[in-house]
């Protein structure tokens, strides 16, 4: 007789929706996942990635055991052994590096393939304890968020829940249909009553096709465009004075700025010309109650952070900070701050050590002195995800560097590893979940037991430690323990709530999900056109240049802009596996498709000075002219993965230069050409 149950859990990826899932097990498998119609946010659907999951858990490119690598690098061949000798090799050869080449010899390598806090953060105890070299987790939202706590402090994100009563919805730089699918509910909720919505970016991508109205602002050109708006604005006199006096500091020297501005350069700039963005404002100033949801990917480019800086400056101008009803403005929830050292525990290291950029793995695997030696690899996909991929390769194929990959599934970067460990999912996982689109925190429990021989982040670092000799408090830990430790005196958690009580899993509601204009005043804070700070960034949201886009050699050679936003199937490198083989498609608008030659269905070769990449064209009005959109990052392909061929991933073509603030990725940054014939 089959044994049936269903269990609460929270998906784990890198995505603002953090959705309550509610999986069904059958005689100790996971049979199906929905979304948890209890959830409030999730309400009972999710996205087809995770109802997809299911596949991955149980897929033939699962991890099951540890492997000791015996082939060439990057041939996939290993062989299995047991995890008492793979911590033992790891142990020893940690310990070797060190010895012979210091702590800061060992590069850990990690980011947010597992969002939850625990097993996130899980080896930092472990690296602040060896000595290493600290990596600086920059890749996703890091100008987002400098760009954020430039201009608005620690103001929090406004409840996403705002935007069902608003009169008109701007969705800038976000894919919501794909990337915050969640999001779409208020949006609909809002049209049925009149709302308007409008999105503002490169492509028309899936939400701009189900847009009122569509702005096809350049890569890049979303500065100019937010102060060509407002600008437009201040001039008509249609700006929200008694918010401006009441809640915010320093717009006069905004207000000088703008005056200087020449409605030509706003335009070059952005792509959108004087009367569009004044038939914009005069939208923006006949609906009172606006929702602004800016995305992340519009600051992965060399003004990303200024981007937000501007936005937010329109946004306050006409008075959008003032929340209640209708009205917000959302990047990021911020809705529940724990105490961080509790996860990480800093006091283990001796002292401070080299920070490397995470954007600059490439450089650091092949150039950077004195080198790194070792590298431990988890949560992540590097060979995928980070810029200029064959530099990166070139740096994992160093047969002087040990590198440990701690990972579900045969990834790319799982092929390079010398000793390869099976990784849980969160489905076979105890953890902590917040969420960066919405107010809910929840403690999750295993679903299912460790499929094969696979362990947690939390539990192979506490192993690993106790291989090496370390006997610190922090290492004796268990993980309920850390759990329980990073909750307690957690920021959001309300009073009547304790520890314990969150520990049953239970659905926790952030205290910290107020209007924004509640925010200013119980923070006592006002929000600041001029940034108070001495960095050496301009002082107040302004007109800066491009770095590649603006190279007037690279643009002689390469006269297509990329941008490589997300794709549906996709989440970040997560689910490649699904998708073998697949190369993807690059959107080509028809006029430059006419004059290269190039047909719906063709396959091209993008080319610049980093690399080659070979799509398949597709032919549309969906891009601008001059404007390339390859969706998703699906996995590169090399001959020792046993396909006898070559398919490099879109990331050879993005650059490791760094947006303006954060020390962010530049993804959408590139140039690039087009060959019609195959790769080289």
């Amino acid at each position: 007789m089959k044994v049936q149950k269903y269990s609460k859990t929270v998906c784990p990826l890198d995505c603002p929706d953090s959705c309550g899932l509610l999986a069904t097990v059958t005689d100790g498998k996971v049979i199906a996942l929905l979304g948890d119609k209890e959830h409030p946010y999730t309400n009972g659907f999710i996205c087809r990635k995770m109802r997809r999951y299911p596949q991955r858990l149980y897929s033939k490119h699962r991890v099951l055991y540890p492997q000791l690598r015996t082939g060439p690098k990057g041939s996939g061949e290993f062989k299995r052994i047991g995890w008492n000798e793979a911590l033992d090799i790891c142990a020893e050869r940690l310990s070797k590096v060190i010895s012979e080449h210091g702590g800061e010899a060992v590069l850990p390598y990690s980011y947010a393939g597992n969002m939850g806090a625990v097993n996130r953060f899980a080896g930092y105890p472990l690296f602040h304890k060896m000595g290493t070299s600290r990596l600086e987790h920059t890749i996703c939202s890091a100008t987002a968020s400098a760009g954020w706590v430039k201009q608005c402090g620690n103001l929090p994100g406004s409840p996403p829940e705002n935007a069902a009563k608003a009169e008109l919805i701007i969705v800038w730089g976000i894919n919501v249909k794909v990337s915050n699918v969640h999001f779409w509910q208020y949006i609909s909720k809002a049209r049925k009553n009149g709302a308007q919505l409008l999105v503002i970016d490169p492509y028309r991508n899936e939400t701009a096709k189900s847009s009122d109205l569509y702005i096809p602002v350049k890569p890049g050109g979303d500065v100019a465009l937010a102060l060509g708006i407002l600008k437009s604005l201040t001039e008509r006199k249609q700006l929200d004075n008694e918010f401006i006096n009441q809640h915010t500091q320093g717009f006069d020297q905004l207000h000088s700025y703008l005056a200087q501005c020449n409605f030509n350069e706003l335009e070059h700039q952005s792509g959108i010309s004087k009367e569009q963005m004044t038939a914009i404002g005069t939208l923006f100033s006949s609906r009172k109650k606006t929702f602004i949801r800016i995305g992340i990917g519009l600051t992965r480019n060399s003004r990303g952070g200024m981007a937000v800086r501007a936005i937010t400056s329109l946004a306050a101008a006409m008075g959008v900070f003032r929340g209640g009803e209708g009205c917000g403005v959302l990047l990021t929830t911020g809705a529940f701050k724990g105490n961080m050292a509790a996860l990480l525990h800093p006091e283990l290291a001796k002292q401070d050590t080299r920070n490397i950029n995470m954007i600059h793995l490439g450089h650091a695997l092949t150039s950077l002195k004195p080198p790194v030696k070792a590298l431990v690899v988890y949560n992540s996909n590097p060979l995928t995800v980070n810029p200029d991929g064959s530099i990166v390769r070139q740096g994992f194929a160093r047969e002087d560097l040990f590198t440990i990959v701690h990972e579900q599934v045969m990834t790319p970067t799982a092929y390079y590893a010398d000793i390869l460990l099976p990784a849980t999912t969160f489905l076979e996982n105890h953890d902590v979940h917040t969420a960066y689109g919405h107010f809910y925190l929840q403690v999750i429990k295993p679903t299912i037991e460790p499929i094969g021989e696979a362990r947690s982040n939390f539990d192979f670092f506490q192993q690993l430690a106790t291989r090496m000799g370390y006997t610190d408090p922090p290492f004796k830990q268990t993980c309920g323990q850390r759990i329980r430790a990073y909750l307690r005196d957690m920021e959001g958690i309300p009073e009547t709530m304790n520890v314990e009580s969150i520990m049953t899993g239970v659905l926790v509601h952030s205290t910290k999900s107020y209007q924004n204009g509640d925010a200013l005043v119980k923070m006592n804070g006002k929000y600041k056109f001029v940034a108070d700070d001495q960095s050496d960034m301009p002082s107040i949201a302004c007109l800066t240049s491009a770095d590649e886009f603006n190279d007037p050699d690279l643009r002689s050679r390469f006269p297509f802009q990329l941008i490589t936003p997300p794709h549906p199937d996709l989440l970040n490198s997560t689910f490649g596996e699904l998708h073998p083989e697949t190369i993807g498609k690059v959107l080509i608008h028809p006029s430059d498709a006419q004059q290269w030659g190039v047909e719906d269905g063709d396959k091209i070769t993008l080319v610049n000075n980093r690399g080659k990449v070979r799509r398949i064209a597709q032919v549309t009005t969906d891009t601008q002219q001059g404007i390339l959109v390859a969706e998703g990052l699906y996995w590169p392909l090399f001959p020792e993965q046993n396909c006898g061929r070559v398919e490099n991933g879109i990331n050879d073509l993005t650059s490791q230069k760094l947006t303006d603030m954060g020390g962010g990725a530049t993804f959408h940054e590139s140039l690039v050409t087009i060959q019609r014939s195959g790769m080289a």
